[in-house]
């Protein structure tokens, strides 16, 4: 699973990848899958989308120790091959470009950017570049289309705790574990079902970052213009190589 790819993750290096979940005696309950089926429904339906994500992430300094790093991310989409992320926070101020063709990374920092050809859909694309590169993309995890199986997989627990509010919004509250996390997800309670918080947890290895993330400003179905999508390298920028993940 792909959690917090961000968006990771798009969402998120990748904590569940390959864990062993070690389910001898999980307890799923089955109000959680009901909310989370329904999650997966609304947000795989769209044919298009924007949304901001406010992620923190702990990351582990040799000196210091865990580290909490910000970023905000503005994220449009368009199914089934259009994404654009402009990401701005702790680790530079950047852009994400993809076509359909071609992605494109540009750092508004340095004002360079590496552009390369890439596969024919939004979650190919996300998975290669991750892969490859180490890129993490925010928001994409509930976009996946097996989002729900591949968290029921590694999970030991998930419990739906009720409803709770989130900066003011009415949610549906759920909890769960792994083998080395616990997470939770806070869903809109609002006929939509999308997203609003994510935390993830470290509880087995302090070099575990911990994460959060707050999705907001979420637009339905607009109609995002082609060219949004497209990059237009400015006079001064300088082309370069994006570093291959080691």
């Amino acid at each position: 699973m792909k959690l917090h790819r961000l968006f990771k993750a798009f969402i998120l290096s990748v904590l569940f990848l390959g864990m062993h979940s070690g389910r001898t005696h999980a307890q799923i309950d089955s109000a959680a899958i009901a909310i989370l089926d329904k999650v997966s429904f609304s947000v795989g339906n769209l044919q298009s989308c924007s949304l901001t994500l406010k992620t923190e992430n702990d990351i582990l300094d040799s000196r210091l120790g865990l580290v909490t790093h910000s970023e905000t991310a503005d994220v449009y989409l368009k199914a089934p091959d259009k994404l654009y992320v402009s990401k701005s926070g702790d680790k530079g101020n950047k852009e994400f470009f993809y076509d359909g063709k071609t992605f494109t990374y540009y750092s508004k920092d340095n004002n360079v950017y590496s552009s390369i050809p890439a596969p024919p859909t939004i979650i190919q694309t996300i998975d290669s570049i991750h892969n490859t590169f180490g890129i993490d993309f925010p928001a994409a995890d509930f976009f996946y289309p097996y989002f729900v199986d591949d968290l029921l997989k590694v999970s030991n627990n998930l419990a739906y705790l009720g409803v709770t509010s989130v900066n003011n919004k009415k949610c549906f509250h759920l909890a769960g574990t792994t083998l080395d996390v616990t997470y939770q997800i806070w869903i809109a309670d609002d006929g939509t079902f999308l997203p609003v918080k994510l935390s993830i947890v470290s509880v087995n290895n302090i070099s575990d970052r911990n994460y959060s993330a707050l999705y907001e400003n979420w637009s339905l179905n607009p109609a995002l213009q082609n060219s949004m999508f497209d990059f237009n390298a400015p006079a001064d920028a300088m082309k370069v190589r994006i570093a291959v993940k080691k």
